[in-house]
């Protein structure tokens, strides 16, 4: 099967879906709102990523968590990604939805 970004891209997108549902909303989930990640700046989301870079090559919480892991550095990015947008008043990146590189 030839290599295909986007198909790799929608599989791991649904693990972290997977993440959100059975790990984040549980644990970290306020029905009122107020979320302790929407305190954050971009650069507590930064140092988030790197604590779960920086345990990356231990393997003291097992193979699944440190899969895992990888799968929060992306939940993180995507905090960045939101922030950044928020504060710049940035809608979209690629707003014709990237066919300008077709």
């Amino acid at each position: 099967m030839p290599y295909d970004r986007l198909t790799q891209w929608k599989k791991f997108s649904k693990q972290v879906e997977a993440h959100i549902l059975a790990y984040t909303l549980p644990q970290y989930a306020n029905p009122d709102g107020n979320e302790q990640v929407d305190e954050f700046t971009v650069e507590d989301c930064w140092k988030n990523i790197d604590r779960y870079k920086n345990r990356r090559s231990s393997c003291t919480r097992g193979e699944i968590e440190q899969v895992r892991d990888v799968i929060k550095v992306a939940h993180y990015a995507q905090f960045i990604f939101d922030k950044l947008c928020d504060e710049k008043g940035i809608e979209e990146v690629y707003p014709d939805g990237g066919k300008s590189n077709e």
